[in-house]
């Protein structure tokens, strides 16, 4: 949520005059009270820095961009003018938010989470019945197991699971609405952005989506995927089985995705914010193998040949714009 907040600020910031765009802000900050509360923090955030640049802040690239005059319908709203900035302590400003973002800890994730990651960092967990789960970076898990079922919730992030057969007691993991059930097999659960999905390297499990009415289920073997949106379009297909998890190699291949969605895979890899300030470039679409380990020359890669760019306003955050 936090991450989405930034990214607004940064959307309303670069496209000033776009009424469309105002009104599909407005649109995400009452969809959810928790939309509204990341909106308010990082707003408050950015307008108690003021015009006064954090310290060391002559070290960042300033920026070149004009003053900026919003308007829109109900200018007066306080997000509108927490965007007129001075340029230097605007940039200084973002910067110092998502700064500020960053170091606010997830209670709640810490408190609920049985193993957790940070970015670029995966570990690897033995769980007690002897299943394994490569944790991937930014990612936790919570654990339950009982006598006659084994129950992991993804919470957040990513995990390939190399399960221990026992037939007495399924193994499933929960990640959002989904719920993925195996006796033996190895695959990997994955929310990136607001999509979950799940692929299978060997064995063959159960997918079953309760977020809709009467719920789905779906079969998936060896190499076959399934991927659920936001809005519960289901999109799958089948590769190669050694593709399946391949970020655990520290790479991501992707088939007709786009921009942003890629983008969305390299932000756990990234110990900053990564916001993407040109929603036109993000609709690009895109084939590649992309080496995640390495965020920044990953991004350069994804949106170069496409006329973008990638900025880095400061150690802790890089800014991807259209041409």
């Amino acid at each position: 949520m936090r991450s989405d907040a930034i990214r607004w600020l940064m959307l309303l910031r670069e496209e000033p005059e776009d009424e469309a765009l105002a009104a599909e802000f407005e649109a995400w900050r009452k969809a959810d009270p928790a939309h509204a509360a990341a909106w308010d923090s990082a707003n408050e955030t950015f307008a108690a820095i003021g015009d006064t640049p954090p310290a060391y802040s002559h070290y960042w690239r300033e920026s070149a961009a004009p003053p900026i005059a919003v308007s829109r319908p109900g200018a007066g709203r306080r997000w509108t003018r927490a965007l007129r900035r001075r340029p230097v302590a605007w940039v200084a400003g973002l910067a110092a938010a998502c700064i500020a973002l960053m170091a606010a800890p997830d209670i709640d994730l810490r408190l609920r989470a049985d193993h957790l990651t940070g970015a670029g960092r995966i570990d690897s967990v033995a769980l007690a019945d002897g299943s394994r789960v490569a944790l991937g970076p930014d990612s936790a898990i919570q654990v339950a197991y009982s006598g006659n079922a084994r129950a992991v919730r993804l919470l957040a992030g990513q995990a390939w699971f190399e399960v221990a057969p026992d037939a007495r007691r399924p193994f499933t993991v929960r990640a959002r609405d989904i719920t993925t059930t195996v006796l033996g097999t190895g695959f990997d659960v994955r929310m990136i952005g607001g999509r979950t999905s799940v692929s299978v390297g060997h064995g063959r499990v159960e997918v079953r989506d309760d977020g809709v009415v009467p719920a789905r289920a779906r079969t998936l073997d060896a190499g076959q995927w399934v991927r659920i949106g936001e809005d519960k379009a289901i999109v799958s297909g089948a590769g190669r089985v050694d593709l399946a998890g391949g970020w655990r190699k520290g790479e991501v291949q992707v088939i007709d995705r786009t921009i942003a969605e890629v983008i969305d895979e390299i932000r756990p890899w990234y110990s900053g914010k990564i916001v993407l300030a040109n929603r036109a470039l993000g609709k690009q679409r895109v084939t590649g193998v992309y080496k995640i380990g390495d965020p920044g020359a990953a991004l350069q890669a994804l949106v170069t040949p496409h006329g973008g760019s990638v900025r880095r306003v400061t150690p802790w955050l890089l800014i991807v714009s259209g041409a």
